[in-house]
């Protein structure tokens, strides 16, 4: 709890929020069958919290095909199966379990005991319901909690019969297994993070590990455009064949915290226009009134380009930038002109 109390702080002093509302989903009250899971084979189509009334809702869509006796296709599962246990891959015992063996939910001891959380496929996602926030209020989402599945870990640790063994037979194949989190808000792709759940790409062999405990990832809030509303989730692994992966696409999620944090200061509306966006080489900047400085910062707030003009038309190459997201800043006699891009 210590944790998560020091991010709502500093979210609520660079807002200067006089109000504020927060949920954190542990998926710790979920009520499931006896099978422990919840996978969509009695109907779910998808796993929504808080309760109908809250300003925001958390939308994790889930997928179950009813051919061949019925199966989880896709999305998401809701699960309290409870094994981290080291060894052959199975599918069947470890599908729904954490590596980590319990939920990202510690006790005094600093010691996991968390008794829920949830399990995604390659190319799940989340969507929040802020369509009631005004969209100059800080609101979205804040931090979560990634894990490997017990499944996918001992794949990677073993190999199995569709997989290999990382590191390979003589431990010196440089293996990895990442899970790509893209954050978008109202559609446009704002910024990407990378959770590394495997790496034996090192040339010192016993730097080589398997992602076993939780790992926190904060989301950045992608000022002006706001918190992301939208996060989707792309495995990638070394090892792939004829029909695509070959390592298990699966990873563990727990702890979100989405929320409503105020009323954010005034920001100035004024947008400059910039193109072609996505760029990838040139970039063109065009001001509604006539500029005297030209900066632009990355997702990071470091300072890119800066440059005193005063033509309304400005080109920056971009070519050598690393791929991401930017904002433009624009000072103008008016007021400051801003515009955000991505370059490729």
């Amino acid at each position: 709890m210590k944790k998560y109390s020091i991010i709502l702080s500093v979210a609520l002093v660079f807002v200067g929020a006089a109000k504020a509302q927060f949920h954190k989903e542990r998926f710790e009250d979920v009520t499931l069958d006896s099978g422990q899971v919840m996978n969509g084979k009695k109907g779910e189509k998808a796993f929504v919290v808080p309760s109908s009334g809250n300003p925001f809702q958390m939308k994790m869509p889930i997928l179950y095909d009813t051919s061949w006796g019925g199966y989880w296709a896709g999305g998401w599962a809701i699960s309290k199966q409870i094994d981290g246990s080291t060894g052959p891959s199975d599918f069947t015992k470890h599908l729904y379990c954490a590596k980590p063996g319990f939920g990202a939910e510690k006790n005094s001891k600093g010691e996991y005991i968390g008794k829920g959380f949830a399990v995604g496929m390659n190319g799940s996602y989340i969507k929040l319901n802020l369509q009631s926030i005004p969209k100059n209020v800080g609101r979205g989402m804040m931090a979560l909690e990634i894990a490997n599945s017990t499944y996918a870990y001992n794949s990677i640790k073993n190999g199995d019969n569709f997989a290999k063994k990382f590191g390979g037979s003589t431990g010196n194949d440089a293996d990895s297994f990442v899970l790509k989190i893209n954050f978008f808000v109202d559609t446009l792709k704002v910024g990407t993070k990378r959770v590394i759940l495997a790496d034996y790409r090192f040339t010192d062999n016993s730097k080589d590990f398997i992602l076993g405990t939780w790992e926190r990832v904060v989301v950045p809030n992608y000022f002006p455009e706001g918190a992301p509303d939208s996060i989707t989730f792309e495995l990638e692994s070394s090892d792939n064949g004829q029909f695509g992966m070959n390592t298990p696409g699966f990873f563990c999620l727990d702890e979100v915290i989405i929320g409503q944090w105020g009323s954010v200061r005034h920001i100035n509306t004024l947008q400059a226009k910039v193109f072609p966006n996505p760029a990838k080489d040139i970039l063109e900047i065009q001001t509604q009134n006539k500029p005297t400085k030209v900066e632009v910062v990355d997702v990071a707030g470091r300072m890119m380009y800066s440059q005193t003009c005063d033509s309304r038309s400005a080109h920056l190459n971009v070519a050598n930038w690393s791929p991401g997201t930017y904002q433009v800043k624009v000072t103008t006699a008016v007021g400051q002109e801003t515009a955000t891009f991505v370059k490729q």
